[in-house]
Parts: structure tokens; C-alpha cells; sequence
């Protein structure tokens, strides 16, 4: 292991190191969580025309300013109808909501404002109409061309409406990156088994699969090899022709069955680092000769935090093109961690509060339940009784 290097060294080597995934293009229906490697622009003025933005008439204030308050109707202008024109201008227009505002006309009066009497609309004693009310400009929204979203960004429900409603019904977006996650150790059997009692059931590329897919953030396989270096080195070099990323849990510290280190430096030359000052997750290591490789310790809550901190920004940066920037938030309660270490502390978010959640300890992971990311937080503040504490916040689900 190398000389341990802060969190935010950490954070920099690896972000110096990501590429941009390519590029496909897909349906409008198929987008969702995906993101966006184009700007979508307005195809028109938005909205396109003046819109009526109540059921009731239309009328040109100057009559009502001249002192008419009774309107004779003269047409009917429904949504979705061409845009009709107001002849007379002492007279009216009935409009229904959505619909193009009818020529000659610049005021709308809503229908509770209104009495209907035959053919005609009579304006209540109180009803005192003002230019421009109830018109939604032409334009208002976005004139014709504008950039509406911007390629990097996740597109989330509102943004596939902004999408359709200008027609981009194809849209541009980054490939979804082929991670494989690879767990280590002669301990490790099948979640389906029943373990001897030495033994424990694998659960790594769960977590990594459900937290990676869950978030849209890319497709992932998995394989388990046991402490066999020479299996190790096959299902890594194998990988590099047919993925994107690679992720491997366990092995990766100093002990004498912990071989991925001097399997990876084999192919890979030394890592771009191996030791981070933080807890938990000490032993990280970090390759990217051909592709990105992530090496996290096996415990369960170090693969959690190292995921959240370090794994799930790399993926946002490489499908956006632009670093992912952690939330901020005011945290609260204790934890525990070496001063001068970097504390990535399990937590809960309660209230767009932080709810400091430390386990046990790193194999503890049972208390990860009903979790949302880990909080960040300088080692000098462990063993106090944080109250409204700063914090960048690193979430494993959609909490950004």
C-alpha cells in the first residue's frame, strides 16, 4: 500500500482519469434516466400564439375603457380551432381555455366575471378587466431557438415533456457503461447456498448491482473469483476487451491471500493510487491503463461508502461530460473516525437534514438499513455531538 492520499486527491485523480461514453440515439419513451448528449432547442416561439388561459370572452379592453360593459357574442373559439378575428369591437368573443387568443382582441374575462344572456355577455357589477389579463403571451416562455435543455443533463419526467413538446422525439444520449463487478474470496458462496460454518454468503454484487442500475447509471454483470491469482488475472484481462469498468471488492489489502493489488500492477503497471486517509475504505485503489478499475476493500459498509463517494460520481461525470457535484447539508449526531482521517459516515435524510447513522463498525452492515449515502466529514470533528454540522452528502439513491 502507498502512502495514504486525502479524499480529495482521491476525488481528483480519478475524475483526471474518466473518458465520455459514446453516444446512441433513442425514442422520447425510451430516455427516462438517461443523459442527454444534445441541446433541445425550441422549434417555435413558446407558447406559439397569445393563449387564453380561462373559459370566457375575449374583448378589445378600449370598448370596455369607453364604457361598454355588455358584449354582443360574435363567434366561438374552441381550442385546437384556427384563430378567428373579432370584426366588431364593441363586441365578444367566447374563448375556452387553451385555445389561440382571436384577432383584434387583448383582454379575457373569465366566465364567473360574466353573465350569458342569449347571445350576449354582460359583465358583472364588480368585474373590472384589465389589459392582458388572462393571456399567456406569445414567446413568453421561450422565443424560437432558445435552449430548452442542455446536453449533460439526467432527463428526468419534466424534461422528456419539454423534449416532446418541441417534437425531439429522437434524442442523443450517452451509452450506458458495461460494468462488471468482480468479488473476491475463498470465503464468499452464492446467496442460494447454505454456508459451512466458515463460510458467509456473497452479497457485493447485489449491492453494486442494484445501487448502479437502480440509478440508471449503467448495465452490470458479475463474477466471483476465489483468492486464485491466476483465475484473477484471466477474468481481468478478459474484462478489458468486453467492458467499460471494472469493479472488484475484497483483496485488496496487505494480507497474504490479498491478490489484487500485484495481479493488477502485472497488467496495469502501479495504481494511480492505493491507500486513502479515510474511514472506512482505507485500502482503496484506483488503475485506468485501458479502462477505469476501482478496487474497494471487502467489508461491506467500506464497499457502500467507497461506492457512494468515489464509484457513483465517476459514472455521472462519464454519461454528462461534467464533474457531479455533491449536496451540501446540515448534518447531525456523532461518529467516530482518527483525527486525521476523512469520515464517510453512514446516514439517513430526514427533513433535508442529515440523521448521522455510524455503524459498529466496517462489517457491520446490517445497520446500513434504511439508509440513504454517507456524510463526509472532517475527522477532527469525530466524538462530538454535531448539531447542524456542514456537510457534502453522497447518496446511493435518487436523493440529489
Amino acid at each position: 500500500m502507498q502512502n495514504l492520499i486525502s479524499v480529495a486527491e482521491a476525488e481528483t485523480i480519478i475524475s483526471r482519469h474518466l473518458g465520455s461514453t459514446a453516444v446512441e440515439s433513442v425514442p422520447l419513451h425510451e430516455a427516462l434516466g438517461r443523459y442527454l448528449r444534445q441541446d433541445i432547442l425550441a422549434d417555435r416561439a413558446l407558447p406559439p400564439f397569445d393563449r387564453v388561459m380561462m373559459d370566457g370572452i375575449a374583448i378589445d379592453h378600449a370598448s370596455y375603457a369607453a364604457g361598454n360593459k355588455s358584449f354582443p357574442i360574435t363567434g366561438t373559439q374552441a381550442a385546437g380551432s384556427p384563430r378567428l378575428t373579432l370584426d366588431d369591437p364593441a363586441g365578444c368573443i367566447e374563448v375556452m381555455t387553451g385555445c389561440a387568443l382571436p384577432g383584434g382582441c387583448d383582454c379575457v374575462i373569465p366566465i364567473e366575471d360574466i353573465e350569458l344572456t342569449g347571445s350576449s355577455a354582460s359583465l358583472n357589477a364588480d368585474t373590472q378587466p384589465k389589459p392582458g389579463q388572462h393571456i399567456h403571451p406569445s414567446g413568453n416562455d421561450a422565443p424560437e431557438g432558445q435552449v430548452l435543455l442542455s446536453s449533460g443533463q439526467r432527463l428526468g419526467p419534466t424534461e422528456l415533456t419539454i423534449a416532446a413538446s418541441v417534437g425531439a422525439t429522437n434524442l442523443q444520449v450517452s451509452c450506458l457503461p458495461r460494468t462488471l463487478t468482480i468479488t473476491t474470496g475463498d470465503e464468499l458462496v452464492d446467496p442460494e447456498t447454505t454456508p459451512e460454518a466458515h463460510q458467509i454468503r456473497r452479497s457485493h454484487d447485489t449491492t453494486l448491482r442494484s445501487v448502479i442500475g437502480g440509478m440508471g447509471l449503467g448495465t452490470v454483470e458479475s463474477i466471483h473469483v476465489g483468492d486464485d491469482p491466476e483465475a484473477l488475472n484471466g477474468a481481468i484481462t478478459a474484462a478489458l476487451c468486453t467492458h467499460d469498468i471494472i469493479i472488484l471488492t475484497g483483496g485488496i489489502s496487505r494480507g497474504k491471500f490479498d491478490h489484487v493489488a500485484p495481479v493488477l500492477e502485472k497488467l496495469h503497471g502501479p495504481p494511480h493510487f492505493h491507500g486513502i486517509a479515510q474511514r472506512p475504505g482505507k485500502p482503496m485503489a484506483f488503475w485506468s491503463h485501458d479502462i477505469p478499475v476501482f478496487a474497494l476493500p471487502g467489508n461491506p459498509v467500506s464497499v457502500m461508502a467507497c461506492t457512494a463517494r468515489y464509484l457513483l460520481p465517476a459514472l455521472k461525470q462519464m454519461l454528462s461530460g461534467a464533474t457531479w457535484q455533491a449536496p451540501t447539508l446540515q448534518a447531525n449526531g456523532s461518529f467516530h473516525c482518527p483525527a486525521h482521517f476523512t469520515g464517510l459516515v453512514p446516514c439517513r435524510i430526514r427533513n433535508g437534514r442529515i440523521q448521522l447513522v455510524p455503524p459498529s463498525n466496517s462489517g457491520n452492515f446490517l445497520a446500513l438499513a434504511n439508509t440513504d449515502g454517507v456524510a463526509e466529514l472532517p475527522g477532527e470533528l469525530a466524538g462530538k455531538e454535531l448539531l447542524n454540522q456542514a456537510a457534502s452528502f453522497y447518496p446511493w439513491s435518487h436523493h440529489e
